[in-house]
């Protein structure tokens, strides 16, 4: 499950960061961080329809933590 969803919106969410931190290092050191709170706490997400959105969530609290 986490592959599938790494292939389908790494590379938006990656751009999505880069677009905020402007550092391509610093925009992949976040996605890897949205991906390890992605595999610890996918059990949580209860409607798969809010799979995107909650991405983008997990995305701007990294984006704001870093």
């Amino acid at each position: 499950m986490i592959e599938s969803i790494w292939k389908r919106f790494h590379h938006q969410l990656l751009n999505f960061i880069l677009s905020k931190v402007q550092n391509k290092a610093h925009a992949e050191d976040i996605l890897q961080d949205v991906f390890v709170k992605v595999m610890k706490s996918i059990e949580s997400l209860a409607d798969e329809q809010k799979l995107q959105p909650w991405l983008y969530q997990l995305g701007r609290s990294a984006i704001i933590d870093f």
